[in-house]
């Protein structure tokens, strides 16, 4: 059935989010979490003017373009990026994972630019950060 999970050794149904199976007890089985998902630690919150080159980050959000239907049309980029250098208005960066090559993040000002009639607005930012495993 569609939205429920179906237990493996007495084939019934059981909501999304279950664990174990509340008709056999029976475990169901999880997805292992990829070595990044261990090893990476979120940062939120961060002044984009202190990041250095090399830094690790995850971006969402950014510019947008509304047409005439007021249809909205997302310019921004989405994904992981490794920092190269920053200036006044923006970082320059390199895609990880879906992107690759160079962007340049949009961290300036908010507004409309008047020739293209593109609004841009600061993306989101996360910094990516490597675990420190204590011995």
């Amino acid at each position: 059935m569609k939205g429920q999970k179906i237990c493996s050794s007495c084939l019934r149904g059981n909501g999304p989010r279950s664990f174990v199976c509340r008709y056999c007890n029976t475990a169901f089985t999880f997805k292992a979490q990829s070595k990044e998902q261990k090893n990476t630690k979120v940062i939120r919150d961060i002044d984009w003017k202190t990041l250095v080159k090399g830094d690790r980050i995850k971006v969402g959000g950014g510019s947008y373009y509304m047409n005439k239907a007021g249809e909205f049309l997302p310019m921004g980029y989405r994904g992981k990026f490794v920092v190269d250098s920053l200036d006044n208005k923006g970082i320059k960066a390199y895609g990880i994972d879906k992107h690759t090559g160079f962007a340049y993040i949009w961290m300036g000002e908010d507004g409309k630019d008047k020739d293209t009639g593109i609004f841009r607005t600061k993306h989101k930012l996360m910094k990516l950060k490597q675990k420190t495993v204590l011995v």
